[in-house]
């Protein structure tokens, strides 16, 4: 049967109610695909065609083959390389964080120590404070003066050419804050505070916020709300060293120049040698000079609370948020004991932000073995990322094996050190 033959007798029932038009045409075009299919199969027949034909059909599936193949190659040095870069950002924020422990955290924590001692001291009124004649020790005052300019320039240079720490923030800060500036701030605020606003802080509101990361009041907040004047007046209120002047001794007690590998302040014999020969110097210093007097040669501290206020609460205060310092810059208690972090009269506030992350990358930093892979792993990274861009497939899985066979032995070594770890504390 036809091509023609068979259109029509499909279309057979268009006949009745149809123009007759309309098969015409449906045959029409039935003829036509017949006749070019035809065509078609008469060409594949033709001997001289067929070759060229399937030569061209290989060329083609050779082509899509390399194309597909090298799409492939090209994903794997895509993934490489972004694992390379990977490995590039890790080792170079470990690098970050032993720059950071040499010139901002080691020092920043041995003021943060000094200046404790002398706090706890002071709320004891122990011996060394009274000369044989009953009165108070000038050299003592001194020394504690001396260790609160100190504590205040190291706090003035993480302030200025600290880093932001964003390698302690790489895994995230759920509260949008950096650790050890919240910290600082808290510190900064006890101490220059008017006594009002720290009451309103620490006495009025429950739960409290870290005095670092306080919430601020809203418009409506601030219309109803007026600060506690009267403590302004009543309070004996002893320590307190406004913002300015904490950032002038600051500056004053830095002896490096900015931008220097590592920072150092005064010492003592220098300090006692300016503040008695420069007046200018001195003035800053004076307010806090005759403060740390009133405290030792007044009511001695009876082992009463920060708050209602009174002439111990910046001192137990500040001598609370130090070992709140401690902990944080020294979590494995390296350079203080936990025997000797005792609060005197603590008040509960919020947590820092990210605290444990914190302590437990310091604690990894601690260890000298994970330095010396961190050092290891920028070395091979490296040396490995200068290859990248000239590789085959070939290369790039021996690169993957090598890769997961340092791995998997960095990972026994650690299981078996921790299996004769178990085994020595067993014995």
């Amino acid at each position: 049967m036809t091509c023609f033959q068979s259109s029509l007798r499909v279309h057979s029932s268009f006949r009745i109610g149809l123009p007759c038009e309309f098969p015409r045409r449906i045959a029409t075009r039935t003829r036509r695909k017949c006749r070019v299919q035809a065509g078609i199969i008469q060409y594949l027949k033709d001997p001289t065609i067929s070759p060229i034909l399937t030569s061209t059909l290989i060329a083609a599936g050779t082509v899509s083959f390399n194309l597909v193949a090298g799409l492939v190659t090209e994903k794997k040095r895509a993934d490489l390389t972004l694992e390379v870069e990977q490995q590039r950002n890790f080792a170079k924020a470990q690098q970050e964080l032993q720059s950071l422990t040499a010139r901002y955290r080691g020092p920043l924590l041995e003021a943060v120590v000094d200046l404790e001692n002398r706090m706890w001291h002071l709320a004891n009124a122990t011996s060394e404070w009274q000369t044989s004649e009953g009165i108070v020790s000038e050299q003592e005052v001194m020394y504690t003066l001396f260790n609160l300019a100190q504590f205040l320039g190291y706090v003035e240079v993480v302030r200025r050419e600290g880093p932001r720490e964003d390698a302690f923030l790489q895994a995230g800060n759920p509260q949008g804050s950096d650790t050890l500036a919240t910290l600082v701030e808290g510190l900064r605020f006890v101490m220059s505070a008017a006594s009002g606003n720290l009451v309103d802080w620490g006495d009025v509101y429950e739960p409290r916020d870290h005095p670092g990361s306080r919430t601020r009041r809203t418009g409506e907040d601030l219309i109803e709300w007026t600060p506690i004047q009267q403590y302004q007046l009543k309070v004996d209120d002893q320590l307190r060293v406004p913002r300015g002047t904490q950032r002038a001794i600051g500056a004053l007690m830095l002896t490096t120049p900015s931008g220097s590998d590592r920072h150092y302040t005064m010492d003592f014999a220098q300090f006692c040698d300016r503040y008695t020969k420069d007046p200018v110097f001195a003035e800053w210093l004076k307010p806090s000079h005759d403060d740390i007097i009133n405290l030792a040669s007044g009511d001695n501290w009876k082992g009463q609370g920060p708050f209602p206020m009174g002439r111990w609460s910046r001192v137990l205060l500040l001598q609370q948020m130090l070992i709140d310092a401690e902990d944080l810059l020294d979590p494995t208690y390296v350079r203080v004991p936990k025997a000797r972090r005792t609060r005197l009269m603590p008040i509960e506030y919020g947590p820092l932000p990210a605290l444990s992350e914190y302590q437990r990358k310091l604690r990894r930093l601690a260890r000298s073995s994970t330095i010396g892979e961190y050092s290891r792993s920028l070395s091979d990274v490296s040396k490995w990322s200068k290859s990248v861009s000239s590789i085959d497939e070939a290369q790039l899985e021996a690169m993957r094996k090598h890769s997961s066979g340092r791995s998997s032995k960095t990972h026994s070594s650690r299981a078996n050190g921790k299996a004769a770890h178990e085994s020595r504390h067993e014995m």
